[in-house]
């Protein structure tokens, strides 16, 4: 397994619903965001973190058909996944002779995102204002591993040895084009286990007024341009209750800001697990992001653990000075950082346009635990590198990542508190790059178009634990998965992973699974 297996829970332990000092700092906030905020809305549900259109909308983006994506704040809404398809369409009909794949891709996102086209007017049709959807992509998953499996970015899921049995299906409601509503259950069992366990992975209602969205309820969130990994907010740990105040479109800032092009920004509130050294502790971020250029967008995070019980209440204005970083950091947990990401396209750059791809991504996502002289210290960073349609051909991409925070002579410090023990996690998991402390990852993927339906993805990542020791112990994963869209209205993905481990608590692993969703 590539880290410490998270401690199994009780599976009738419930997560946190919203206590009364999430409801009187939520409250309090929303008015200020709602207020200033009238106007015409098109609410729609988030496209889940594990859908296949992200990875699809970010490869027509890199190719160029998409200037105005902004993917490093996720989930997106639906209708902002349907404003990118709208964009790859209208790029795509001025292109000459455009390969086949991208044109499969953008029909394949067309039917997915039918009903969202229509609503926006990209597409002819009717629609209805308000509707109920019970049972959206029913789908059925098998996972079988010689040992126990935590895989990363699943959220928070964990498989026993042997035989592991998933089914689900999501639900969506939409009431008068200003509130939707989203459920996502889950029948989860294995062969060696006699526990049968229904969960709601996702769960939430939303509201919008003007530009900004509100919306309660258990969901992931990601931040940063990262693929394999996030310093801050990922899905690697189970989805959190909370309370999310966003932009789901992005909006142009008025007078000299208007230069920072287009903008987002998302604060969230949430209450963590009772079962950590500070039960109950609340954890709260922002994070702000701007696009300067169509091909640089640069972002801000801040999160910031406080409270729970034992610890001293926190009202309107104590929570103001966490979220301005004038708290005693002694008494709260917090970690700041930025990410910035670049593409070059390089028939843009001269005596670089003969070269065999279309272009080069390059991002950085980096984060501080600690502060010094009123700036984050203690760095832990993520870069990588994105080689855009090799051979230029349309179907091959080269991904490699790179993931580090180990801090010098302050050894388990990332993600790491002296107060708040339990450290910056959610039910056993990171809440951040599933890595964990003083921890580095290398990673490389490549992706490959073997017909216009089916993607293949070869990867290898080397994950290295206690980089502080003489002895790292390390586990290499080498992975090979195959996804189809040949048949008629079926997703089939199939997947084998080995885990190969080097040193104390790391054993090897062999991990097969597939997974059948139906669309309709």
């Amino acid at each position: 397994m590539p880290y410490p297996r998270a401690r199994r829970e009780k599976d009738s332990r419930e997560d946190p619903v919203l206590t009364e000092a999430m409801r009187r700092i939520a409250a309090s906030l929303i008015l200020v965001f709602l207020l200033p905020a009238p106007g015409q809305a098109l609410v729609s549900t988030n496209v889940p973190l594990d859908h296949w259109s992200y990875q699809a909308v970010d490869k027509l983006a890199n190719y160029g058909l998409i200037d105005s994506a902004m993917l490093t704040v996720k989930p997106i809404s639906r209708v902002e996944m349907a404003r990118h398809i709208e964009r790859a369409t209208q790029s795509l009909s001025q292109m000459k002779d455009p390969p086949q794949v991208l044109s499969s891709i953008v029909d394949r996102l067309t039917e997915e995102f039918k009903g969202d086209l229509i609503l926006i007017g990209a597409l002819d049709g009717a629609y209805s204002e308000s509707f109920v959807k019970p049972v959206e992509d029913p789908y059925v998953k098998f996972l079988h591993a010689d040992r126990d499996a935590g895989l990363e970015n699943v959220r928070g899921d964990t498989f026993e040895s042997g035989s592991n049995y998933r089914a689900g299906f999501a639900s969506r409601i939409k009431l008068w084009e200003r509130a939707a509503f989203y459920l996502h259950p889950e029948f989860r069992t294995a062969s060696d286990d006699g526990d049968n366990d229904v969960r709601l992975i996702e769960g939430y209602g939303k509201v919008q007024g003007g530009p900004l969205e509100v919306q309660v309820g258990k969901d992931s969130l990601w931040w940063g341009p990262g693929y394999r990994g996030s310093m801050l907010m990922s899905n690697n740990a189970r989805p959190l209750t909370m309370v999310k105040v966003t932009n789901p479109q992005p909006i142009q800032l008025p007078w000299l800001l208007r230069s920072l092009g287009p903008f987002r920004a998302q604060w969230f509130l949430s209450e963590l697990e009772e079962d950590r050294v500070i039960p109950e502790a609340m954890l709260s971020g922002i994070r702000v992001s701007f696009k300067p250029l169509a091909v640089w967008e640069v972002g801000f995070s801040r999160v910031f653990m406080f409270g729970g019980r034992g610890m001293p209440s926190v009202d309107l204005f104590d929570y103001a000075e966490l979220a301005l970083a004038m708290s005693n950091q002694e008494k709260d947990n917090q970690i700041a950082g930025f990410d910035t990401s670049v593409l070059f396209p390089l028939a843009d750059i001269p005596y670089c346009g003969a070269l065999p791809l279309r272009s080069v991504k390059l991002y950085i996502d980096a984060a501080g635990e600690d502060e010094a002289g009123g700036i984050p210290s203690n760095w832990g960073m993520l870069g990588g590198v994105q080689f855009n349609d090799l051979l230029k051909t349309g179907r091959t991409d080269l991904r490699v990542e790179y993931a580090d925070n180990h801090v010098s002579g302050k050894p388990n410090v990332f993600y790491n508190h002296s107060l708040y023990q339990s450290g910056y996690t959610y039910r056993g998991r990171v809440m951040g790059h599933y890595m964990g402390t003083d921890s580095r990852d290398v990673f490389a993927q490549l992706s490959h178009y073997l017909t216009d339906d089916i993607v293949i993805h070869l990867s290898f990542d080397r994950l290295t634990h206690n980089l502080s020791v003489p002895d790292h112990p390390r586990v290499d994963i080498y992975q090979c998965d195959l996804t189809t869209f040949s048949w008629p209205n079926w997703q089939i993905a199939a997947g084998y992973r080995y885990e190969d481990g080097k040193g104390e608590g790391y054993e090897d692993n062999h991990i097969f699974q597939v997974r059948l969703i139906r669309d309709f």
